[in-house]
């Protein structure tokens, strides 16, 4: 799918590499697909950054689970545990109009570490040829990458703004996702710490 205008310009933040989430058959999942592409780690498996060996242990934790390039993420990849063939790549962009004010959240968070995504904005780019999947609505709190399928904005969407998770739990416009972005920086149905934006997500290929 690709709800992507040509009028719409995207910066590349990271990459992560890792396993669909299958929602459980609960009930607050019942308006889920049943298998979600998501780049958050709060409901996906997502492998660790093995990005530079001479990073410290403790940067590496505060990177996670981030890549800055698609060698990197292939990396992980080629490291993951045996049987995990399953392994996807995907990368994360947001729109232009959206990069300094990450880019701030970012380091007022984390100063001037090398961050993946504070890296990447730094000096944006577009991310490499891939697969779009769809517009992913995310929150940032202490370096920290929510969903918004975690707070039940995929309802809030739906019930205020007639807005409804599509294939793979993503929304097929930035028009929707910013909308959905807007509402939950609202405070509708979220803690007011995180700061909601759009996102654009694009499968790549993992093989090395």
């Amino acid at each position: 799918m690709s709800g992507v205008t040509t009028t719409e310009t995207f910066a590349l933040a990271g990459f992560v590499a890792g396993l669909r989430w299958k929602p459980p058959e609960q009930a607050w999942t019942r308006n889920m697909p049943r298998v979600v592409s998501t780049v958050s780690d709060c409901l996906a498996e997502l492998l660790p950054a093995d990005q530079d060996r001479l990073i410290e242990s403790w940067q590496q934790s505060l990177h996670a689970p981030w890549h800055r390039s698609l060698e990197h993420a292939i990396s992980a990849v080629r490291h993951a545990p045996p049987g995990s063939d399953a392994v996807h790549v995907w990368s994360m962009s947001v729109p232009t109009a959206g990069v300094v004010e990450l880019r701030t959240l970012l380091e007022e968070w984390i100063g001037d570490l090398p961050h993946p995504i504070r890296v990447n904005l730094s000096q944006p780019t577009a991310a490499p040829p891939g697969t779009v999947e769809g517009f992913e609505v995310l929150g940032f709190d202490l370096g920290r990458i929510h969903t918004w399928l975690c707070y039940g904005l995929h309802e809030e969407g739906r019930e205020r703004l007639g807005i409804r998770p599509g294939e793979g739990g993503l929304l097929t416009t930035l028009h929707d996702a910013e909308r959905v972005a807007d509402l939950a920086n609202s405070n509708v149905g979220t803690p007011e710490d995180i700061t909601w934006f759009p996102a654009l997500i694009t499968e790549h290929d993992a093989k090395p």
